[in-house]
């Protein structure tokens, strides 16, 4: 199994892209990570979105009330 370029096209961007450099993540990783309770913060935040969502186009297609449509959701 040959490991390069194969083509011509191949070649033209292994030559084009051989002098990019790549910023790899090397920092303290933990700075980088989140808390669970942001996280399941975050997530609830999400959901109340998509809930609202899920009423308003609900509401949209019925045709209804507001409280009908929320009924539903």
């Amino acid at each position: 199994m040959a490991i390069g370029p194969q083509d011509y096209i191949d070649q033209m961007l292994a030559k084009k892209y051989s002098a990019e450099k790549v910023n790899n993540v090397t920092e303290d990783v933990s700075r980088l990570a989140m808390s669970t309770e942001r996280y399941w913060e975050l997530q609830k935040d999400v959901a109340e979105v998509q809930r609202a969502l899920v009423m308003v186009s609900t509401k949209m297609r019925v045709g209804g009330n507001f409280k009908q449509a929320a009924s539903r959701a």
